[in-house]
């Protein structure tokens, strides 16, 4: 029954949305990259803007997932650096397994998925590590799918993302404990809504075009396996470690066990890199989950 309720609410919607993305593209055609970019450079930064400064988050309610956050992440890149060494991937592919293995789906996936299992009183937390586990993805993913070959330059790409800045900008203001007029903040409300169905949309749009290799087969099995397997058990030592406990515990390990993240793929297309291995890892996560998830929520 819990698998029924987790894959209806959560899957469901989102295989949904690819469907309707993949028969507009067959039929349109349409620059995935101009929509990519209005997705990436729009909507995305507005939906980590809106839910910080929403929420009230502020620096000192992020020390300890802070910490989660930078364990949880080095461990999975480090395990996916060396999977991707054992099969031998190279350049795009390469970077984009390691992303596609670390970098975790927390918020158009993870957020919905925790209020459905446990309420309201689950949000707050589930608000923080949304929040925390965006750091690496506008930092981490963005320098490694930048196409610039020094440090510098790659930095440079960082500091180009909107989505860096709303980050930074919405933690300064919900620190001194300023909020924005309602009327504003009813627009930023209705365009975040509506962020999680694009980057869901490009993610469609990106699958329409995938032609599946049978050399792709191990490679996303083991990319599975780190993202939904290895990841959960990862989270729950460390948690237990950091002595994180409790219902915050229990939101952190679910949460950090869904699919993998969608910005990665906004990147790669945006840095015109060949994207067709993360989309089709993205998209296998995403499918997977409506197992594991259940299972794991179950478990807790």
């Amino acid at each position: 029954m819990e698998y029924l309720v987790v894959f209806n609410k959560s899957i469901v919607p989102i295989i949904t949305i690819i469907s309707i993305a993949f028969v507009y593209n067959k039929l349109f055609k349409p620059n995935i990259k101009e929509i990519s970019s209005v997705a990436l450079n729009v909507f995305a930064p507005i939906m980590v803007f809106y839910s910080v400064l929403h929420n009230k988050i502020t620096v000192w309610q992020l020390t300890k997932p802070f910490l989660f956050m930078v364990l949880l992440t080095t461990f999975l890149m480090i395990i996916a650096f060396f999977a991707a060494l054992m099969l031998k991937l190279k350049g795009d592919m390469k970077i984009g397994f390691i992303l596609a293995s670390s970098m975790i789906n927390v918020g158009n996936f993870g957020l919905p998925l925790i209020y459905f299992a446990y309420g309201e009183k689950a949000i707050p937390y589930s608000m923080i590590y949304f929040v925390i586990f965006n750091i690496p993805l506008i930092t981490i993913a963005i320098y490694m799918t930048s196409k610039k070959k020094n440090t510098l330059g790659a930095f440079n790409d960082i500091l180009k993302m909107p989505i860096f800045y709303a980050f930074i900008l919405a933690i300064i203001l919900s620190e001194v404990g300023i909020t924005l007029p309602k009327s504003i903040s009813k627009g930023f409300e209705l365009m975040n809504s509506g962020a999680i169905a694009l980057l869901v949309f490009v993610l469609g749009l990106q699958l329409s075009n995938i032609k599946f290799r049978v050399n792709f087969i191990q490679i996303i099995v083991i990319a599975v396996f780190i993202r939904l397997i290895l990841s959960p058990v990862l989270s729950y030592s460390i948690l237990s470690i950091l002595k994180i406990e409790g219902l915050e515990r229990v939101v952190s390990v679910v949460q950090t066990s869904t699919p993998s993240a969608l910005l990665p793929l906004m990147y790669m297309i945006s840095f015109n890199r060949k994207s067709d291995l993360i989309a089709a890892i993205i998209f296998s996560t995403t499918i997977l989950a409506g197992i594991t998830l259940p299972i794991l929520i179950k478990i807790l």
